[in-house]
């Protein structure tokens, strides 16, 4: 998926656990670009079954899509980034905002190719924790 401005999180306003800590509010919603790519391939699907002498029924873009966390790769929410007016975290998960706040998750990551990010996640943790010990040596953290 690709990043866009109808999908953010922000605090509710209403709502809190039970510690009475505000949770976050989630907004979602599918670009065209993702609708589109999903129409795509049930049309490629169906053409090479097709081709091989089956039978098809595509569906359209916006019924092959799956809802929203059901397929559990998602990422994002608190982008890594250079400059803190564009992310929320620097390149080590450290959030700009608050000094001894570390993201060692998919969070981090602004968007996700469709495959697996564990790896990806499990080595950025893997250097930021590096990175981390090396700064609480110094006595920085």
């Amino acid at each position: 998926m690709i990043p866009n401005k109808d999908c953010y999180c922000e605090i509710d306003p209403n709502m809190v656990d039970q510690w009475g800590i505000p949770v976050l509010r989630f907004h979602w919603k599918w670009s065209d670009h993702e609708i589109k790519q999903a129409e795509h391939m049930q049309q490629t699907f169906a053409a090479m079954i097709e081709a091989m002498g089956g039978k098809a029924k595509p569906k359209k873009g916006i019924e092959a899509i799956q809802k929203p966390g059901e397929i559990i790769h998602e990422v994002g929410t608190a982008r890594m980034g250079a400059k803190a007016s564009e992310s929320v975290l620097n390149q080590y998960g450290q959030t700009w905002d608050v000094k001894n706040l570390f993201v060692m998750d998919g969070a981090a990551l602004p968007s996700n190719p469709d495959k697996n990010p564990t790896l990806t996640i499990l080595a950025l943790a893997w250097r930021n924790t590096e990175w981390l010990m090396g700064e609480m040596k110094k006595q920085n953290i």
